[in-house]
């Protein structure tokens, strides 16, 4: 298939957040790649699982994508990576029976609609000492809502999905905005996927937070030339964490401390 130049670089733009950043977050936090088995759910266009692969891991990837996932097949180049076009929610998942030491969702977890199934079904992918990579942008942030994929102007403005009435009532009026777009930020504000509500969220799936890194500006922002700022001590402050970190990254596991079948 022919692959447009705005997939080329959104290929090199998850590549490069793996390797500069994720993979090494994660070997400072202790978990090896090299070696490891790795499942991306959402891998889009397959930048981040070429990263993974090319730092040792056997990573396999799914997305609901068709779309994406063509492009992936074709932008691994020879790289032995099974990639599939599947829904985690289906009958017959992506992958089903295999478990892996290590699950990424990078940038996912905030779009999918129930959050206590999906982490359960995530769990059903992770072998006994398995762990869990999940990043994503609070919502109440600067552009917690991805309008940055909106065409409009306004959506260059930080925090303009925040203003009442815009996201319900102003952009489904906004005749040359896809569709697609709109609804997925409408979805995103209904949702309203922040940090406290992501470890309540864990605490309900009987999930431990192993560790956590939060950012002022993330590293997904390095496509728009910003180098990632660590938000430090903001992160644990309950109100100003939601709004002036971008992006904040979680490693989970399942605890120890319940029965079997609990």
């Amino acid at each position: 298939m022919e692959i447009g130049e705005q997939s080329r670089r959104y290929w090199q733009y998850e590549y490069d957040v793996a390797s500069r950043y994720m993979i090494p977050l994660l070997t400072g936090w202790g978990v090896t790649v090299e070696g490891a088995s790795v499942l991306d759910v959402g891998c889009g266009e397959g930048g981040g699982m070429c990263a993974m692969h090319d730092a040792g891991a056997h990573i396999s990837g799914f997305d609901v994508d068709d779309i994406r996932i063509a492009i992936a097949k074709d932008l691994r180049d020879t790289r032995d990576i099974p990639v599939v076009s599947g829904n985690m929610y289906a009958a017959v998942r992506p992958f089903a029976g295999a478990t892996f030491d290590l699950v990424v969702l990078h940038d996912v977890f905030e779009h999918l609609e129930d959050k206590d199934e999906t982490l359960r079904r995530l769990c059903e992918y992770l072998a006994p000492e398995g762990v869990l990579f999940i990043t994503f942008p609070p919502y109440f942030s600067a552009y917690g809502a991805h309008q940055q994929t909106l065409a409009t102007p306004l959506a260059r403005l930080p925090f303009m999905h925040l203003i009442p009435g815009v996201v319900s009532g102003l952009l489904p009026r906004l005749r040359k905005e896809s569709l697609t777009a709109v609804n997925e930020v409408q979805k995103l504000a209904r949702l309203k996927m922040g940090m406290a509500q992501f470890e309540h969220t864990a605490e309900r799936g009987h999930l431990r937070i192993v560790a956590k890194k939060a950012y002022l500006i993330g590293p997904n922002h390095i496509r728009f030339g910003l180098r990632p700022v660590p938000a430090g001590f903001i992160a644990g402050v309950p109100v100003a964490r939601e709004v002036l970190c971008t992006g904040v990254a979680y490693l989970l596991a399942k605890r120890k401390d319940l029965h079997a079948g609990d």
